[in-house]
């Protein structure tokens, strides 16, 4: 029987098991009080059933009794069943009575041993002397980024599913029998258990479940390695992506509490998924965008096994910075200072970003995080071009070494980045003159190494096409890289204001389009608050009517201010023209009263400060310098 059906009869019959098990396992839990009581640390807020850990691995483990010795890969299953097993049962003492960090570790280092023992180590081709060790922290680290995961309804079971079906297909693409079998094991579980997992949860996996998960997706991950026959690397890095989201998360919050002081090993709600809630997104959609995030790395993984391995490379590349901008923009916000409500405990309130973060992270930093981006941008670039135009060199077959031309134009890139300035502004509010700065720099760029190869090299070493899909792959992902934070933030900003407004929410009106109220535009969007979401902007000349501005429509004319606030449910109107129009302010507040909503006018002040004396213009606008 092929690989692939093994590992889909494993799946059927696991996922079969879960759904026939996890009701039992509610009932004996509402029975026997395991109940995941809500807590301050904890996202729910009613008693939920425990123990589905219980369903999962007993679901799992009847899959490869059954089915391991027909495919005869028993003996290999048995130390491998071995390690979850002793997690099943470190994490069932804890889900009831509790234990210490120090017998998890124990139980995670027992369990990769029992891994190793059955022949599967991380980087099977490197010596043992850097596998074994490589091999342990993967096993631990994973297992653990699982675990932290599991804090939304759906969450941990929908990404161990994902990440479990695209390692399942790696190694069955490699005809990794025992690695296919159990895939489809873990995969049919974590699947299944979804079903009563999902928002609103019936039952919690436990430790019981999520370490067994966790372990399960770390060792496929490692099985599958020694399957494909790839390029250097390609075998390490496919099943990584596929655990992407698990690592994004691990590292974001160790890095965030480190640099909050809090301890790392302390739960909390500061998650990925966490802040997305606080970006403004709901539980659901969160567990949804981090779902969807999680397929799309499995995915970029398996195209190592339909593309050449400088085109998956580049894939890589790319994929690490986009990973590295969502985290960066998601560990600005701070979710320490939140309060919980009712309903599901989501935050009552948006943070801005978070005062540690930037305490932590001076611009020296800053530049460097943009350093290595770029650095991972110039190669992947430098890379897909190779695979999409060259042909046995970097400049289309003229003599250059790929290597040390790669590192030559690469260097020389870098250099032209970095002095013209693309690391010493801020890119949060970039806006045309911004992208049309990246634009130029790229162009420069492009000539200077194209100066230097001709200088190396010779002028036979240049190739024009090569140097022109190199730009554009670059200023495509130099652009995404500098303005990805800003997409983000409008991205929650139109799933609030269009798909989910909360009940909190409040539909801005906009009064003009000019300078000034693009300034209130920003600030609106940029606010830590997030109780006013912009749906249109009002402006009195008629060209400007019916565009598109920032996003937003212009919906008309002055006239029809009262009609438009109630046609799109609009419940406050800033006006934004300043003192050249102060007779349309009345006008506009005249409207506003007469359809019962809310009127503010948006202004921007420079006040004198003086010690030691009053000042008599405070609170009017600055029209000129101080006597």
């Amino acid at each position: 029987m092929p690989v692939i059906a093994w590992a889909a009869a494993a799946a059927c019959l696991s996922g079969a098991a879960t759904l026939l098990l996890t009701p039992a396992m509610i009932k004996a839990a509402h029975a026997f009080d395991w109940l995941d009581y809500p807590q301050a640390d904890r996202w729910h807020a009613t008693p939920t059933a425990l123990m589905g850990g219980v369903a999962m691995y007993g679901a799992g483990a009847l899959a490869l009794l059954l089915l391991g010795p027909l495919a005869g890969v028993g003996t290999d299953v048995g130390l491998i069943g071995g390690g979850a097993t002793l997690l099943f049962a470190v994490g069932m003492v804890d889900d009831l009575w509790g234990v210490g960090p120090t017998t998890k570790l124990a139980a995670q280092v027992g369990a990769a041993v029992l891994l190793m023992a059955a022949g599967h180590v991380f980087g099977p081709e490197w010596p043992l002397w850097a596998s074994a060790p490589v091999t342990l922290v993967w096993v631990i680290g994973i297992t653990n980024a699982v675990n932290l995961l599991d804090n939304m309804d759906g969450l941990a079971a929908g990404i161990g599913g994902i990440a479990a079906v695209a390692l399942t297909a790696f190694a069955a693409a490699g005809g990794a029998l025992l690695a296919a079998l159990l895939g489809g094991t873990v995969g049919g579980a974590a699947l299944g258990f979804l079903w009563f997992n999902a928002k609103p949860a019936r039952i919690f996996m436990g430790d019981c479940g999520s370490l067994v998960l966790g372990y399960g997706v770390a060792a496929l991950a490692v099985m599958g390695q020694g399957a494909v026959a790839a390029g250097p690397g390609v075998a390490v890095l496919a099943p990584i992506c596929a655990l992407a989201v698990p690592i994004l998360d691990t590292t974001l919050v160790t890095v965030a509490r480190t640099q909050a002081g809090r301890p790392v090993t302390n739960g909390g709600q500061d998650h990925t998924s966490h802040r997305l809630v606080t970006l403004g997104l709901s539980e659901s959609a969160a567990v949804v965008t981090l779902h969807g995030m999680s397929a799309v790395a499995g995915g970029v993984g398996l195209t190592a096994l339909v593309v050449e391995p400088t085109l998956f490379y580049a894939a890589c590349a790319f994929g690490t910075v986009a990973l590295g901008v969502i985290g960066g923009s998601l560990g600005r916000l701070d979710v320490y200072r939140t309060t919980r409500v009712g309903g599901d405990g989501a935050p009552s309130v948006s943070m801005g970003p978070s005062s540690n973060a930037q305490a932590g992270q001076g611009r020296w930093q800053t530049v460097e995080a943009y350093l290595v981006g770029d650095s991972l941008l110039i190669g992947g670039a430098l890379a897909a071009t190779h695979a999409l135009v060259g042909s046995g060199g970097l400049a289309g077959g003229e003599g250059v070494p790929i290597v040390e031309g790669g590192v030559l134009v690469g260097a020389i890139q870098l250099a032209v980045l970095y002095a013209m300035g693309l690391y010493r502004r801020l890119w949060r509010h970039a806006g045309t003159p911004g992208i049309a700065r990246i634009v130029g720099t790229i162009l420069l760029a492009q000539a200077a190494a194209a100066g230097g190869l001709a200088l190396v090299y010779g002028l036979g070493a240049v190739s024009a096409p090569l140097l022109m899909v190199d730009g554009v792959i670059l200023t495509l992902g130099v652009l995404g890289s500098r303005l990805g934070r800003r997409g983000l933030q409008r991205g929650a900003s139109f799933y609030r204001s269009r798909v989910a407004p909360a009940e909190s929410t409040s539909n801005v009106l906009l009064y003009g389009t000019g300078e000034r109220a693009m300034l209130a535009l920003r600030a609106l969007r940029d606010a830590e608050e997030t109780d006013r979401v912009p749906v249109g902007f009002v402006d009195p000349d008629p060209s400007k009517q019916d565009q598109i501005v920032q996003g937003l429509p212009v919906f008309g004319g002055p006239g029809a201010c009262a009609d438009l606030c109630r046609e799109h449910d609009v419940d406050e109107v800033i006006v934004a023209v300043g003192d050249a129009a102060a007779d349309r302010e009345q006008e506009v507040a005249r409207q506003c009263a007469e359809a019962g909503v809310a009127c503010r006018s948006f202004d921007v002040q420079m006040k004198p400060l003086g010690a030691g004396r009053e000042d008599p213009t405070h609170g009017e606008p600055m029209h000129g310098p101080p006597a």
